[in-house]
C-alpha cells in the first residue's frame, strides 16, 4: 500500500477535533474512495498502533484513548 503521510495527518487531526463524520463524509472530505479510506485506517491501526474506533452515536471515529500521530526527524 502507498501511504500518503498528509492524508494520515489530516485524519489524525479530525478524529482529534471529533469532526470526521460518518465514513462517507470523511471519504468525501479526503477526496478518495471508500476503500482507499478503509485502507488508510487500517494501515494506522496496523502499523501505527492507533487505536481508532467509530462511535456509531456521535457518528465520528475517534481514539480510545487521547494522543497523536506524528511524523518527525529525530537524531540519533
Amino acid at each position: 500500500m502507498k501511504v500518503d503521510l498528509n492524508r494520515i495527518q489530516t485524519i489524525d487531526y479530525l478524529i482529534r477535533k471529533k469532526y470526521t463524520g460518518s465514513p462517507n463524509e470523511l471519504a468525501n472530505k479526503l477526496g478518495v474512495s471508500l476503500r482507499t479510506l478503509h485502507d488508510t485506517l487500517s494501515f494506522m491501526k496496523q502499523e501505527l498502533n492507533a487505536p481508532i474506533v467509530y462511535n456509531a452515536v456521535r457518528k465520528s471515529y475517534c481514539y480510545k484513548e487521547d494522543g497523536i500521530i506524528c511524523f518527525k526527524y529525530q537524531r540519533i
